[in-house]
């Protein structure tokens, strides 16, 4: 019995690192600090274990099979929200500003470019995107677990539960690195701002003693 719910365990490690959640957690957790990214996978994480664990338990205590032409529609939702997240991501790009007052009436705005470029999502999209994300897995996980369901219905609950902490822990996961990488492209196009600036006066003022001698 502890076998498999290790295997439900690892095999919910296994699906969180599937690319279109890469993908979209990538799209949503890459603004910000580490905090906010891991937050946002976390969220994700959780709204794609609870709607696909809640649909599978009922499935499987039901006794519905669904069919696999469901579960390539479902695919197409998946693709379209991915698209819908990629062109999020690609039009809200621009460096996010914080206005806010200096007690002078006058309503100041900084960049905040360092913490990320554009706006961050809301909490309640990951957890909406998360859901989404689910609901294309419910088969897949339904195929999984008659044999913890032999057992009892709390097996079967244990054994969504543990395969939503693999989910979630490997989300969080892809949120760090996801973070990460963003932040040292930042600091690489920063460095080679600084490098071209530097040596954009370097040789102008070589330019000018050039001429002028």
């Amino acid at each position: 019995m502890l076998a498999v719910l290790g295997t439900l365990f690892g095999q919910g490690l296994l699906h969180g690192v599937g690319p279109d959640h890469c993908l979209a957690i990538g799209a949503l957790a890459s603004r910000g600090g580490l905090r906010r990214a891991l937050a946002v996978s976390v969220r994700f994480g959780v709204g794609h274990t609870v709607v696909l664990g809640a649909l599978a338990l009922a499935a499987l205590l039901a006794g519905v099979a669904i069919p696999a032409r469901w579960e390539a529609g479902l695919e197409v939702v998946g693709g379209v929200s991915l698209l819908v997240l990629g062109c999020w991501t690609l039009l809200s790009g621009g460096p996010a500003t914080a206005p806010h007052h200096h007690g002078d009436g006058v309503m100041h705005s900084h960049d905040l470019g360092q913490h990320g470029d554009g706006p961050a999502p809301r909490p309640a999209t990951s957890l909406a995107a998360g859901a989404v994300f689910g609901l294309s897995g419910v088969r897949g996980l339904v195929l999984s677990l008659p044999l913890v369901a032999r057992r009892s219905a709390w097996a079967s609950m244990a054994g969504v539960l543990l395969f939503g902490v693999g989910v979630v822990v490997s989300m969080m996961a892809v949120g760090f690195l996801t973070q990460r990488v963003a932040v040292a492209a930042r600091t690489v196009e920063r460095a080679l701002r600084l490098g071209v600036g530097l040596a954009s006066v370097a040789c102008g003022a070589w330019w000018i003693v050039d001429h002028l001698g």
